[in-house]
């Protein structure tokens, strides 16, 4: 097996890629699935928006509990309930839908509660791979399901659209529903070789709190988690204007279906690359990189013809899905195992307001700017924040050690002075803390 492979010979490692390659292949049927299912029960393109909303709404809210939830129990526990719970909702909704029952309170419904058990399973899911894995071999093991992650959004679509054409909604809801009964089973065979330790159980807002005030401790991890809240926002500019732009005269629907898969191309490399480049300097190097995110929203401004876009496109998603790992991986390292849920719950929480918010703003913005310089402000809000970042002394002390491991520098060898000092110390909470919010 090559090297960048050899976390599959972990049995723990095997049956959680297993579980989430599974699960991941099954949701992926669901954007396109969801939306096409409410419209043949009779729903408009306004109960569309509304379903949508719901489940986006109860995933950001709960996820700060789910965080919390998380470091409190077994997070394989938590990972089978999330499992069990999505399955249980997707089941019944395709069974609605073969009964031709299936109402738009329905679908809110059952799609909300599945993104609910959905903010459970997210930082869970990051949280439990230093129990499965040895701490040099956590970017491979990110890579690898990031790797997942990308190829199945590729898969999906296009698997979605054959379930629709050959049988209908149901089918295909009734596909992820197994795909999640299939994933709890694997998981449920799945044990830890490490099993992190739980904290003494406070209030909820309490427990919240300290894992919140981790990250607040260290300023500069704070400002490198916004900085990347701010590449989401920015870059769902590209993602709302970039169709307008194509339409405009520049190749339509064709040009910018080309555009979106140079993108999940560059997403497949960037997560193939990720299995071997491991920087010594990670959050440096990740905030160097995250600079050609600039690329995709400048290139739409002339436009620049369609196969520099796409070339641009395909570098800048290369950059984020590499990138991605490089900070989950940093993130896993930096902080206690026992707060890790609720650092990464803060993460997925400040990701998943910018780009909606994004979203809302760009029509409004081009409106008022025009569409070019809107295009060039939003590439402006992504460089700057990034340039800057990598200013902040605290971002230059994260570093991989020979070992493997990454930390701060200074505190390894503090650690080593210590008569019961360990190889690889364990991160205190201490002043200063990391930032890694992935795009």
């Amino acid at each position: 097996m090559p090297k960048s492979f050899s976390t599959l010979r972990e049995r723990p490692y095997r049956l959680l890629w297993t579980a989430r390659s599974v699960s991941a292949l099954g949701n992926a049927l669901i954007p396109v699935t969801m939306v096409f299912a409410i419209l043949r029960s009779g729903g408009s393109a306004l109960d569309v928006g509304t379903v949508l909303t719901c489940q986006a709404v109860g995933q950001v809210v709960m996820l700060p509990v789910g965080g919390v939830w998380a470091d409190r129990l077994s997070r394989k526990r938590v990972l089978m309930v999330t499992d069990a719970v999505q399955a249980l909702c997707y089941g019944l909704l395709a069974v609605m839908i073969f009964l031709h029952h299936a109402a738009v309170w329905q679908f809110a419904v059952t799609y909300t509660v599945a993104g609910m058990a959905f903010a459970f399973f997210t930082p869970a899911s990051r949280a439990v791979l230093p129990e499965v894995v040895g701490a040099g071999q956590l970017q491979p093991a990110n890579a690898l399901l990031g790797l997942t992650d990308s190829t199945t959004k590729v898969l999906g679509p296009a698997l979605a659209a054959l379930l629709l054409a050959v049988t209908g909604p149901g089918a295909a809801i009734l596909v992820d529903s197994l795909s999640f009964a299939l994933s709890f089973a694997l998981v449920a065979r799945m044990h830890p070789l490490r099993p992190a330790q739980r904290p003494a159980r406070q209030r909820f807002f309490a427990d919240l709190r300290d894992g919140w005030l981790a990250v607040a401790r260290r300023r500069w991890y704070l400002a490198n988690l916004l900085c990347w809240g701010v590449w989401n926002f920015a870059i769902a500019f590209f993602f709302v204007l970039g169709p307008v732009v194509m339409q405009d005269g520049h190749g339509g629907a064709t040009a910018w279906s080309v555009i979106m898969i140079a993108g999940s191309v560059g997403s497949i490399v960037g997560g193939l690359a990720a299995l071997r480049y491991r920087p010594r300097r990670p959050l440096v190097t990740a905030n160097a990189a995250a600079m050609l995110g600039i690329g995709p929203l400048a290139l739409l401004a002339p436009p620049a013809p369609l196969v520099v876009v796409a070339l641009g496109v395909a570098v800048a998603f290369t950059m984020t899905a590499l990138v991605g790992e490089v900070l989950a991986t940093t993130q896993q390292q930096l902080f206690p195992e026992e707060i890790l849920a609720r650092v990464s719950s803060l993460d997925w929480t400040i990701s998943l307001i910018a780009m909606p918010a994004g979203y809302a703003a760009a029509a409004p913005v081009a409106q008022f700017l025009g569409t070019r310089t809107t295009l060039l402000a939003a590439a402006a809000v992504i460089g700057t924040p990034c340039l800057l970042l990598n200013l902040l002394p605290g971002v230059h002390s994260v570093q991989r050690f020979p070992d493997g491991t990454i930390g701060i520098a200074g505190e390894q060898d503090d650690a080593a002075a210590l008569p019961e000092a360990t190889s690889v110390p364990s991160p205190a909470v201490v002043s200063e803390a990391p930032g890694a919010s992935g795009p």
